[in-house]
């Protein structure tokens, strides 16, 4: 089904690279714009983890916080939005 807000665009992927795409397409009954679009989103989910992960860890260097303590500290936040 054509989402009418997509916008058809032209990329330039190596020829294994499409193969695969193809491959994945036919074994899930997919199309090769599905697999594509599921690929960036994936990618841009990563993007933003990494993002988090970096922010994260700055602000634990910052405060001072270890990875060991981590647990407690959620365990806390969980115990004071439930109260």
């Amino acid at each position: 089904m054509l989402n009418r807000r997509a916008q058809p665009v032209t990329i330039t992927v190596p020829k294994k690279m499409l193969a695969m795409a193809d491959k994945i397409a036919k074994r899930e009954g997919r199309t090769r714009s599905e697999v594509f679009r599921e690929a960036i989103r994936a990618y841009f989910w990563k993007r933003r983890w990494d993002a988090v992960q970096a922010y994260g860890a700055l602000r634990a260097k910052e405060t001072g916080v270890k990875e060991k303590d981590i647990e407690g500290i959620v365990d806390e936040v969980r115990d004071a939005r439930r109260s």
